[in-house]
């Protein structure tokens, strides 16, 4: 979502300020999280779940290296607003 949307949804409906910083807080990609909880998901299904589709770890895969590959252009945390510019 773009932040002048929920800035507009906030005060109209909650009767909130939500702040430029708000957004950025709640909305930066972090991707040492992200690659934290891809490993933990992984290691679970496949030490829990031994007729885990393969599908899974396929798509766990790809999202990892999407990760990655951001993390390489743009570093660990990439702001909202730097996927506004990209649009």
């Amino acid at each position: 979502p773009k932040y002048e949307d929920l800035k507009v949804i906030f005060k109209e409906l909650m009767k909130k300020e939500f702040t430029k910083e708000d957004y950025e807080k709640q909305f930066t990609l972090r991707i040492p999280e992200n690659l934290a909880k891809i490993e933990r998901i992984e290691h679970i299904y496949k030490t829990k779940v031994p007729d885990t589709p393969s599908m899974l770890y396929k798509f766990l895969d790809a999202q990892k290296q999407r990760l990655l590959e951001t993390r390489e252009k743009f570093g660990d945390y990439v702001s909202p607003a730097l996927f506004e510019e990209v649009n």
